[in-house]
């Protein structure tokens, strides 16, 4: 029987990370397009497969893959616009294998706050410290 593995999406205005979480996986195919991702694997003896079909273009053929440890492949796939999606596929059903990866999302209000800096002009500790009466 073929299972469907858990799937993590998040982007960024020009791309997209797509992370498929499986133990001991061994990729079979692994592949994109324009419009869809389909990966097949192996772990033990279980068949995990799934086809992404993506809320808009994206460019496959650029997209990179890091295979992080034996559980977890990692994927960057540019978008062929750079605009925030709604959402990560073409239909509005939701799935309950494919869940947002808070770790890496970033909302289209967050984007200049890359690296943890809160607005455009970041956060100046000795300035703070020095207005506090505690100078460093």
């Amino acid at each position: 029987m073929v299972r469907q593995p858990p799937v993590l999406w998040a982007q960024r205005e020009g791309f997209l990370y797509v992370t498929i979480e499986i133990d001991d996986v061994k990729v079979e195919d692994l592949t994109a397009d324009s419009s869809k991702l389909h990966f097949k694997g192996t772990s033990h003896t279980e068949v995990f497969e799934t086809t992404l079909e993506f809320f808009a273009e994206v460019d496959g053929p650029a997209m990179k893959r890091t295979l992080s440890n034996t559980r977890v492949i990692e994927l960057n796939i540019p978008k062929k616009e750079p605009k925030w999606w709604p959402r990560l596929l073409k239909g509005k059903e939701k799935v309950h294998w494919l869940k947002v990866d808070f770790d890496k999302w970033r909302d289209e209000d967050d984007s200049g706050a890359e690296d943890g800096m809160i607005g455009s002009g970041g956060f100046d500790l000795n300035s703070y410290m020095n207005q506090m009466g505690g100078g460093m």
